[in-house]
């Protein structure tokens, strides 16, 4: 019989923040040549921290200890990946983002025509933003 004391410790069990998820998977996705072309548009980052960054990893987690990005309003990560012609990754991961939808609303509103495709509405997005 097992005393109070014999019990097995009780396992920890780690959860990953769902937005980090999804920055880690863009930025997978991005060439250090658009990495480079980011850092330079983030002209707000000290340059010592700039230059230390080599992956879109740890840039997109500066932004977001930064407050620049967040679960929410992904305004500016949208921007950025535009500015590099990466529109198909505001498609592919941040289309389904709250904060997406959300300036979507905003910036699709003045689209009269019902029969208008996502893909022009995704490229009207990327310019309007850029």
């Amino acid at each position: 019989m097992a005393t109070p004391g014999d019990e097995e410790p009780k396992k920890k069990r780690f959860f990953f923040d769902p937005f980090m998820d999804l920055l880690v998977r863009i930025s997978k996705q991005i060439t250090p040549e658009e990495l480079s072309d980011i850092k330079i548009l983030c002209s707000f980052i000290p340059k010592g921290d700039i230059i230390r960054m080599i992956t879109a990893a740890e840039l997109f987690h500066k932004l977001y200890e930064m407050e620049k990005i967040n679960e929410t309003d992904t305004s500016l990560l949208e921007q950025l990946l535009c500015k590099v012609d990466r529109q198909d990754l505001v498609e592919n991961y941040l289309k389904g983002n709250k904060g997406y939808q959300q300036n979507q609303q905003s910036t699709t509103s003045h689209i009269q025509d019902p029969q208008t495709s996502i893909q022009e509405i995704g490229r009207a997005s990327c310019r309007e933003r850029v």
